[in-house]
């Protein structure tokens, strides 16, 4: 290996996690079938196998062989579908810039966004998985008036601009603690799009704080999320404000328009026919 081959200093540790966690899911080789992203810890992508075994009421494994049969789950990774994906509420990050391989069945999409990028039929259901998360946990006590998702890139510097004034929700943590600790706050404030999601789909009033520049896609994975809810929500900028007077911002809760029933059998219908346990 030639110096240009090595890893720079501060990816070797981030390399080594992210092999620990494809290690750990790939030792489940029997069960439901979901390949999702796994890069940095992050909620909204490490939530799946546990998510997806809720809902079909068997295990999950992480699927490694993308040429065989397998949920594509919850997160900005339609554009990964292969002819072997079934698409249960998958998105897009940006439009795409490539047609994408017609995957072996679309369940669901993230939303309109996405079901029109992908050339997919009206009819196609929409809405991300983690809105069914309201029938997966029970309910939880209010224990902070305030709440802070970040998103995953900005957690450090929203820890040290928040200065323990209100519950920071680190985004890597441990997916069901994340979800829970979002249903402990009286109205939660939320620059992750799962922050949001979860806070909307658990009934707790939230506040979208505007993307970064440096956030890839920008509003589109947001705006794709809020084409299946009854009315769109209006981010606010990343001020000092959001710290020092987060009552000053409007918080409230979108109602997904479809029916989460309906969808959570298509989801797992599908998981029943794939799975090999």
């Amino acid at each position: 290996m030639g110096p240009r081959d090595r890893p720079a200093p501060m990816q070797l540790p981030r390399r080594l996690e992210k092999a620990r966690r494809f290690l750990r899911w790939r030792l489940a080789w029997r069960g439901v079938p979901v390949w999702w992203h796994v890069g940095r810890p992050n909620f909204g992508d490490d939530i799946n196998p546990t998510f997806f075994r809720a809902v079909a009421g068997r295990p999950a494994r992480f699927a490694a062989n993308r040429r065989a049969a397998h949920i594509l789950g919850a997160g900005s990774i339609l554009e990964k579908a292969t002819s072997a994906s079934v698409v249960c509420g998958s998105g897009f990050l940006e439009p795409p810039e490539r047609t994408m391989p017609m995957p072996a069945a679309v369940v669901a999409v993230r939303g309109e966004r996405s079901l029109a990028a992908a050339g997919l039929p009206v009819t196609t259901l929409v809405g991300d998985p983690l809105m069914l998360v309201d029938t997966l946990v029970p309910a939880v006590v209010k224990r902070h008036r305030h709440g802070l998702v970040p998103h995953v890139d900005s957690a450090r510097r929203w820890r040290e601009a928040n200065r323990g004034r209100s519950l920071l929700i680190h985004p890597g943590g441990d997916p069901w603690k994340v979800v829970e600790a979002i249903a402990s706050c009286e109205v939660v404030l939320s620059q992750s799009l799962h922050g949001l999601i979860v806070a909307d789909a658990l009934g707790v009033p939230n506040v979208w704080i505007a993307p970064t520049g440096d956030m890839v896609g920008g509003r589109f994975k947001f705006d794709d999320y809020f084409s299946t809810l009854d009315a769109a929500k209006e981010c606010v900028p990343e001020t000092a404000d959001v710290f020092e007077r987060p009552s000053v911002f409007g918080a409230g809760v979108g109602r997904y328009r479809h029916c989460k029933e309906t969808y959570r059998r298509a989801i797992a219908e599908a998981c029943r026919r794939l799975a090999d346990d």
